[in-house]
């Protein structure tokens, strides 16, 4: 039963950590509009609230759990600071998780700070005026969190390298998409040293606008690979997962923006199968 509890622990917090930073430990999830390249001296400042959900667990695409009854209740602080490289716009920033999780099938709590995310974007196109944008991002996230060997699903005891490359279109005055490709790289776990595969996963999000201060849009996300073993053992297999999410959005005056989103599972794999919902507050100065 140990042994039991320890594999679905890891398994929701590898899936749970994607969902609740943006991704599996460096993995930072884009929103609707997050490759737009804003003008040198922005500043954004953003605080996130997401609660996940998951009873059933599945592995090779078997469902091997029906009653899990895992919550977490995740907050992150996020700072953005554009400003000038050269003839290219960058966007350092820094990105710290926190939160609690409960494990009702195992009846563990965890909670505290989550892993340090950093890095941030370099855009080769950044044109607000005809509303297209291409940029190239790197994110590392550090072991600093706590709980690290327990299933916490903010943290992890391993680096990790997420690289993305994400190109926004708009489409017509109401119309615009967002597309997304990233893959992420896994240190050895420092602890147990198991080695974890790459993670391929595809983005596309399309707004449809309403008025130039809000939008609402839909989303679908997949994810393929992070085969995970120890000892040549396998620990979780491949994924091949398939998500679905709402957004609405709206900027309340020229500094703060609301964002509202609800997530849904719709193919799993590997992992938990998770809804959640979410909200997230900007401020632009």
């Amino acid at each position: 039963m140990k042994m039991t509890r320890s594999i679905i622990a890891g398994a929701c917090a590898a899936a749970l950590l994607t969902l609740a930073t943006g991704g599996a430990r460096a993995d930072v999830r884009p929103d609707p509009g997050d490759y737009t390249g804003l003008p040198a001296g922005t500043n954004l400042l953003l605080a996130y609230a997401q609660f996940p959900r998951a009873d059933k667990v599945y592995s090779n695409g078997n469902k091997v759990v029906d009653n899990l009854d895992l919550s977490v209740n995740a907050g992150i602080l996020r700072y953005v600071h554009f400003m000038k490289l050269g003839d290219y716009i960058i966007d350092p920033q820094i990105i710290l998780p926190f939160g609690s999780q409960k494990i009702g099938l195992s009846d563990t709590k965890s909670s505290g700070i989550g892993d340090v995310i950093f890095g941030g974007t370099l855009w080769t196109i950044a044109d607000l005026a005809k509303g297209e944008h291409l940029g190239w991002s790197v994110f590392f996230t550090a072991p600093t969190g706590s709980d690290k060997n327990q299933g916490f699903a903010l943290s992890n005891n391993r680096w990790a390298t997420d690289l993305q490359v994400g190109y926004i279109r708009k489409l017509s005055n109401n119309w615009t998409v967002d597309l997304i490709g990233e893959t992420e790289f896994y240190q050895d776990q420092r602890d147990t040293k198991s080695q974890k595969d790459p993670l391929l996963q595809a983005h596309g999000h399309l707004r449809y606008h309403l008025s130039d201060a809000t939008y609402v849009a839909a989303t679908y996300r997949h994810a393929w690979g992070a085969k995970e073993t120890l000892n040549g053992a396998d620990i979780a297999g491949r994924k091949n997962n398939g998500t679905a999410m709402l957004t609405w959005a709206s900027f309340v005056d020229k500094q703060w923006q609301v964002q509202l989103q609800y997530v849904h599972d719709l193919k799993v794999e590997e992992g938990p199968k998770i809804s959640a919902l979410q909200a997230r507050l900007l401020y632009v100065y």
